[in-house]
């Protein structure tokens, strides 16, 4: 028997000013037999002659009493652009992270999708440079221990596997082994990267191992044009490789059988603005449970939450040596209060200018790291003493050296230093102090005059794949010394680079943070294994004014199992992450008075009904507090913060506390699940 066909299709239009929202139509009889889910459809709305584009969501044979629903006019385009399992995925986003539906979609669809003419859109204008580059004829083999915990990986065959591998131990190889596979099994690929570059830097080394043929990218730098041409590729299942960054999560690939997330530790996979805050590797997760796909996650200093699990689950795989047998860098610590002791007060220790020296000399070449953008970190008035702060915000403005001129790098606001003045006293008399990579840059051009000098960081790249052609051109030796944030100091596999230098070596883990030290540790460890990667002895550099920091010699041995046994104890003694979930409540209003009542007001009522319910000992209320950063855009922010160790019924708990507050339109209320910083 015929199956019958709903009443009423729920569509989804984008509104301008609005965004995607969902409305419900009626199904118009000649229509019934042909519309199916993800298909566009053109629908009249508001006072428009001409419709609107939109695509069915759903179906129903009901809508809400008094509701008089319109008929759809067309179906714009038969061919279903997304599928149950895409909407199933989306939904459980929505679920999970405490937003609805439609904040999920104008994460998850390109905008172009609701141009009424596709036709019309306006095509690249010219490919990507990154597939220029051309497959090459030699294929890598594994080494004997590369083979081995390949062999491990596919005879436990997990869900979920973590493989952890020291610096330069060869962790790629194995994934395209384990992608040759999986392509040779007719299945698709989805390959994370948490930084723009990597992802630049790994396609490349894809396409010259397997061809741009069936290759695409996507990450927030391309266009909108370029993410609707590869939408449409991956629905004509043409793309058997996918590279991104985490938005990449949200591309509508068929057929999944591998996703692999690289640097798998890594807070960029973590949105934290704007809503959905979701994390890319958790919905990975759940994307492999509604494929029956597998997870890769790979780093040399894995999350402490994903090491723990892998160890419970039997899913750890470890390569414990360099490719080939490379010897790890040598790593020295240098205080510089020492230094300063001895009246040397560059930047650079002269240990780090002599072997910088030695090592270009060699024609080998050097790196740089300084964890903070820009040149000097705060600015203070000579006059009374006050430090230079944002109008909008209660943080010290970064000083740039370019552009002469003070930035937050919270909310854009900028001051040109001509225009500056103390706001206590007025005075125009104000000095630097910190830095940032633009100072480093600077002071090493004075330093090393005769050296080719590059920066490579967000606040450097003025037009798009620069940060390509700068790494190119460092790994054809066309630059000596490459200064740079966090930036650089991941996945770069340059064989010529015998010699790194980190410039406040202490600086990440100085925030008041419970994931600060484990953030330190990994940017530390993760940026000496750029040294050394080759043949030739590397050696790195630790610049540091708290010589006594236990979390520096963890690094400096490549100690990460140390690290981890130290960090988990003190994890599971305050409940921290793994043994917790973290949920975040951020209330924020234009008057302090204002956001501090109606926080405590909440925390109030939701520690009542968290006791009314005997769960005070699993669901564990702090603060609330003022933010460690207490105003943002003009706005004041206080939180509360839960450790909820009762997983999915725990959150489902505070959701419908949550779902019961009614706020004034002044207090704007932000709630974040498994945050990855609380400032």
């Amino acid at each position: 028997m015929k199956k019958a066909t709903p009443k009423y299709a729920s569509v989804l239009v984008d509104i301008n000013k609005i965004g995607t929202k969902t409305f419900t139509y009626l199904i118009p009889d000649n229509l019934k037999d042909e519309i199916k889910l993800g298909q566009a459809v053109l629908v009249p709305f508001g006072r428009r002659k001409q419709g609107l584009k939109a695509y069915v969501a759903g179906f129903s044979d009901y809508i809400e009493e008094g509701i008089k629903a319109k008929e759809i006019s067309e179906i714009l385009e038969y061919e279903p652009l997304f599928s149950l399992e895409y909407l199933k995925l989306l939904d459980w986003v929505a679920t999970y992270y405490y937003c609805d539906l439609q904040t999920v979609l104008n994460t998850a669809l390109p905008q172009k999708f609701f141009e009424k003419n596709v036709k019309k859109y306006r095509k690249p204008k010219k490919e990507d440079m990154i597939f220029s580059f051309k497959e090459k004829e030699q294929k890598n083999t594994l080494t004997p221990l590369q083979q081995k915990v390949y062999d491990e990986m596919v005879k436990v065959n997990a869900k979920t596997s973590l493989l952890y591998g020291i610096t330069g131990s060869g962790k790629t190889e194995i994934y395209f082994k384990l992608i040759e596979d999986c392509i040779e099994k007719g299945k698709n690929v989805i390959f994370l990267a948490p930084e723009i570059a990597l992802v630049s830097a790994l396609t490349i080394r894809t396409i010259e191992r397997f061809s741009s043929d069936s290759v695409a990218i996507w990450h927030s730098s391309i266009t909108e044009a370029q993410k609707y041409e590869t939408w449409k590729k991956l629905k004509n299942n043409e793309i058997k490789i996918l590279f991104g960054a985490r938005s990449a999560i949200f591309a509508p690939m068929k057929d999944i059988g591998l996703i692999i997330i690289d640097e798998e530790h890594d807070s960029s996979y973590k949105q934290s603005m704007p809503s959905p805050r979701y994390h890319a590797k958790d919905v990975a997760k759940k994307l492999c449970e509604i494929y029956d796909a597998k997870l890769v996650l790979g780093s040399a200093t894995p999350s402490i939450e994903s090491y723990y699990e892998a160890i419970n689950t039997n899913s750890l795989f470890k390569l414990t040596s360099r490719y080939n047998d490379a010897s790890l860098p040598k790593v020295v610590i240098i205080d510089m209060k020492q230094e300063r002791n001895e009246k040397n007060f560059s930047l650079f220790s002269r240990t780090l200018i002599n072997n910088v020296k030695e090592t270009v000399n060699r024609s080998e070449q050097v790196i740089f790291l300084i964890n903070r953008r820009g040149y000097a970190s705060f600015s203070k008035c000579m006059e009374c003493g006050e430090t230079l702060s944002c109008k909008k915000c209660a943080i010290p403005l970064i000083y740039h050296n370019r552009t002469n001129s003070y930035k937050c790098h919270y909310c854009g606001y900028e001051i040109k230093e001509s225009d500056a003045k103390c706001d206590n006293c007025s005075s125009t008399l104000l000095e630097h102090f910190g830095m940032g990579s633009e100072k480093v840059e600077d002071s090493a051009r004075l330093t090393f005059p005769d050296f080719r000098i590059e920066r490579l960081d967000s606040d450097s790249l003025s037009k798009k794949n620069e940060h390509i052609e700068i790494l190119k051109r460092f790994n054809e030796g066309e630059i000596d010394i490459l200064i740079g944030t966090q930036m650089i100091a991941k996945g770069l596999d340059n064989s010529n680079v015998t010699l790194v230098g980190v410039i406040n070596a202490d600086l990440s883990f100085n925030l008041p943070d419970f994931k600060s030290s484990e953030r330190g540790f990994s940017i530390l460890t993760q940026v000496a294994g750029r040294s050394g990667r080759g043949e030739k002895q590397g050696k790195v550099i630790f610049q540091t004014y708290n010589a006594d920091n236990i979390f520096l010699d963890s690094a400096k041995n490549q100690d990460y199992e140390s690290f981890y046994e130290g960090e988990i104890e003190l994890r599971e003694l305050l409940d921290y992450p793994p043994f917790s979930k973290m949920i975040r409540i951020l209330i924020s209003s234009k008057s302090e008075f204002r956001a501090q009542k109606a926080v405590s007001e909440i925390e109030l009522h939701l520690s009542d009904y968290i006791k009314k319910l005997s769960l005070d000992e699993n669901l564990i209320v702090l603060g609330p507090t003022s933010c460690v950063l207490s105003k943002i855009r003009e706005e004041f922010r206080y939180n509360i913060v839960i450790k909820n160790k009762l997983d999915e019924n725990g959150f489902r708990t505070i959701f419908r506390f949550l779902k019961s507050i009614k706020l004034p339109s002044d207090i704007k209320m932000t709630v974040d699940i498994d945050p990855m910083e609380i400032l």
